[in-house]
């Protein structure tokens, strides 16, 4: 059977959840992210469903058993012995999870600066 690879172009935020489950089913995990799959009725419907968010093209056989080069293939990151949690990105997300608010409390916090203004 023909093999066909499925490569996810757009964001699936702001899609309806039908959607996301369709891309988990396909295996698509991020933008750029490719996956092989036999060309079946099922695999092209699970493809029509999202095809606003998925490139298909024609794949070679070697691309399913996994005989790509071992140059392609990417290496393993090897811990630095850093702590996880640790670094400005997480400072950042700490941050922003102290300041979450109720949209009630996000309208009134909005009124007060208009006051301000």
């Amino acid at each position: 059977m023909p093999l066909v690879r499925i490569t996810q172009e757009r964001s699936k935020i702001r899609c309806i959840e039908r959607h996301k489950r369709t891309l988990a089913a396909l295996g698509l995990r991020r933008i750029n992210h490719s996956v092989v799959h036999e060309d079946t009725p099922q695999i092209r419907g699970m493809v029509n469903l999202v095809r606003y968010l998925v490139r298909i093209e024609p794949a070679e056989e070697g691309a399913a058993r996994g005989d790509a080069a071992p140059a392609a293939k990417q290496r393993k990151r090897v811990s630095q012995g850093k702590k996880k949690g640790s670094g400005l990105k997480a400072a950042a997300q700490r941050k922003t999870k102290a300041r979450a608010r109720t949209p009630r409390e996000a309208t009134r916090a909005r009124k007060k600066r208009a006051a301000r203004s």
